[in-house]
């Protein structure tokens, strides 16, 4: 074929053939690039919050992230032994608190972007007996939460791990 013996017609539809192929490369490569911008972009970031004040005690789990958090297992250890819940690590001391909340096993639960799980939450009168409080923050000290997730995508984090050693500082 002698490209000097082409009709106008002809080069146009050559052409019309090469931008095509080179619209599909840039579009596949603008696909991968969005799918890896929006795995990135969804990704949730998990953080074990705590709060011990002199009226209160609390321990969340809370999702900072953009993406949903979903939770494939909240473990609670202490001494080797695992639990269900937080409240139940606790045994007979949680009965002598009058809780504000607390949460059963978040195992398989789905945690919306920017939102908690209150695992465990207390609020203390001023004549609350400081011994209960004491026993309860001691129990709360050698416990660890340890906190599996994924994503949307199905992709799995590494672990968050928790000691709850700041309730050991009174």
């Amino acid at each position: 074929m002698d490209w000097l013996e082409l009709k106008p017609s002809e080069i146009i539809a050559i052409c019309a053939v090469i931008v095509s192929v080179i619209s599909l490369v840039v579009a596949n490569k603008t696909l991968k690039a969005q799918r890896t911008h929006n795995k990135l972009s969804l990704r949730p970031i998990v953080h074990i919050s705590k709060g011990d004040y002199e009226d209160k005690i609390f321990v969340k789990v809370k999702n900072y992230g953009l993406g949903p958090l979903i939770i494939k297992s909240c473990e609670i250890n202490k001494f080797g032994q695992q639990y269900d819940t937080l409240v139940e690590s606790l045994g007979d001391k949680a009965s002598e608190i009058v809780w504000d909340t607390f949460a059963a096993n978040i195992d398989g639960r789905v945690l919306a972007p920017q939102n908690e799980f209150i695992l465990i939450e207390a609020t203390f009168e001023d004549d609350f007996d400081d011994r209960i409080k004491k026993e309860i923050r001691r129990s709360l000290a050698s416990t660890t939460i340890t906190v599996q997730y994924t994503c949307v995508y199905g992709e799995t984090y590494p672990e968050e791990r928790e000691r709850l050693s700041w309730f050991s500082r009174h």
